[in-house]
C-alpha cells in the first residue's frame, strides 16, 4: 500500500510521515472523521510503514513485513472491533493480555481499534487504565466518528487527528477514469467523502436516483396549483427522516437555475438536466429569496417546529417564486 492510495489528507500524511522520520511515533492516535474518509485505509498504511524494514516516505512493498501487512497475515498487527459490532469489556481484556506480550516478529505492535466510539463504558474504562500506562513497543490507533463520544481522558492521551473532506477537484483527479459527467455528478453530491463518491459511481449509493425523484417533485410543485400539498402530503410524511437530504437536494437545483439565469453555466451542478433548468429558470422571480427561506425551513425542522406547517409553507414559496 502507498499513501497516495488514499486521497486527501496531506497533513496527516505529512504529520504520520514525519514522526517515523524523526523518530516521535506516538503511543496513542486518535483518526477522527465522517465514514468513507479512508481512516481505516491510512492507518493500515501507517501501521505498514511502522513495519517496513525499507520505508522511505512509503513503504517498500517489497520487504517480508509489507508482505505479510498487505495480505492481512503479520502476527504483530492487530484489528479490533472489525466487523463494527461493538467493544466489550471482554474484548479489551483480550487486548491488554496481549498488549503486554513481546512482538512475535517485528520491533512493535500496533493495534488498529475500528468504531473505538462503540466501547462500552466497562470497556472505555478498562483502556484507559491501558493508556496511563502504555507500553513502549505499542502503538494504536483509534478510529471513531466523532470524538466527542469517547470518554475525554482516552481523547486526552491521544495524538488527535482530523479527517477533513476532500476537495472536488480531488475526488474528479482520483475517478478520472470514469465518465466526465458522472464524475461530475459524484464529487458534487459526495460531501467531499471519496468512498462516497466511489459508491455513486458504481450505483451503490442511491443518491442520484433520488436526485431524481426531488427534481421531479420540484418539477410538479411549480407546474401546479396549491392543491399539490395535499398530494405530498403522504410523500414527505414517509420521508420525514430524509428530510435534510432532499431540502439540500432542492437548493442544489435552485442554485443551478439561478446559474442558468446569470449566464455562468460552467457552475451549474447538474448539467444533465441543462433544458429543465432553463424551463425553470424562466418561471423563476428575479428578486427571490427562496434559498435562504429552504435553509431557515431546514434549520426549523430540525429546532423541532410543526413539521407538516414547515413542508407546506416550502410548497407554498416555492409555487410563489416559480409562477
Amino acid at each position: 500500500m502507498l499513501y497516495s492510495q488514499v486521497a486527501g489528507q496531506e497533513e496527516i500524511k505529512t504529520s504520520l510521515i514525519k514522526s517515523i522520520d524523526n523518530n516521535q511515533v506516538s503511543h496513542c492516535y486518535l483518526f477522527e472523521g465522517p465514514e468513507g474518509m479512508g481512516k481505516f485505509e491510512l492507518a493500515l498504511i501507517f501501521a505498514q510503514s511502522l513495519f517496513c524494514l525499507n520505508f522511505h516516505k512509503d513503504p517498500c512493498n517489497e520487504c517480508k513485513n509489507c508482505i505479510k501487512i498487505n495480505s492481512f497475515n503479520h502476527p504483530d498487527l492487530h484489528i479490533i472491533n472489525e466487523d463494527g459490532g461493538g467493544i466489550k469489556r471482554e474484548d479489551i481484556d483480550e487486548l491488554i493480555n496481549s498488549i503486554y506480550k513481546k512482538p512475535y516478529e517485528a520491533e512493535r505492535k500496533v493495534y488498529i481499534i475500528k468504531d473505538a466510539h462503540l466501547m462500552t463504558p466497562q470497556a472505555a474504562n478498562t483502556f484507559l487504565k491501558t493508556l496511563e500506562e502504555p507500553p513502549g513497543d505499542t502503538v494504536m490507533i483509534l478510529l471513531t466518528v466523532n470524538s466527542s463520544l469517547l470518554l475525554p481522558t482516552i481523547v486526552s492521551r491521544c495524538q488527535e487527528l482530523k479527517f477533513r473532506n476532500v476537495s472536488k477537484e480531488t475526488i474528479k483527479l482520483y475517478l478520472k477514469d470514469f465518465d466526465d459527467e458522472k464524475v461530475e455528478l459524484a464529487a458534487n453530491y459526495s460531501k467531499g467523502i471519496l468512498n462516497k463518491a466511489i459508491n455513486i459511481i458504481k450505483g451503490k449509493d442511491d443518491i442520484l436516483k433520488k436526485r431524481e425523484e426531488i427534481i421531479k417533485i420540484f418539477d410538479r410543485i411549480i407546474s401546479s396549483d396549491s392543491e399539490i400539498i395535499y398530494e405530498l402530503e403522504n410523500y414527505f410524511e414517509e420521508q420525514k427522516d430524509n428530510i435534510d437530504s432532499i431540502i439540500e437536494i432542492m437548493i442544489m437545483w435552485i442554485r443551478d437555475i439561478m446559474f442558468v439565469n446569470n449566464n455562468i453555466g460552467h457552475l451549474v451542478i447538474n448539467k444533465d438536466c441543462i433544458e429543465l433548468l432553463k424551463i425553470h429558470e424562466k418561471k423563476m422571480k428575479a428578486d427571490s429569496d427562496i434559498i435562504e427561506f429552504m435553509q431557515n425551513i431546514s434549520d426549523n425542522i430540525k429546532s423541532n417546529v410543526n413539521y407538516k406547517m414547515a413542508i407546506d409553507n416550502m410548497i407554498l414559496k416555492i409555487q410563489e417564486d416559480f409562477k
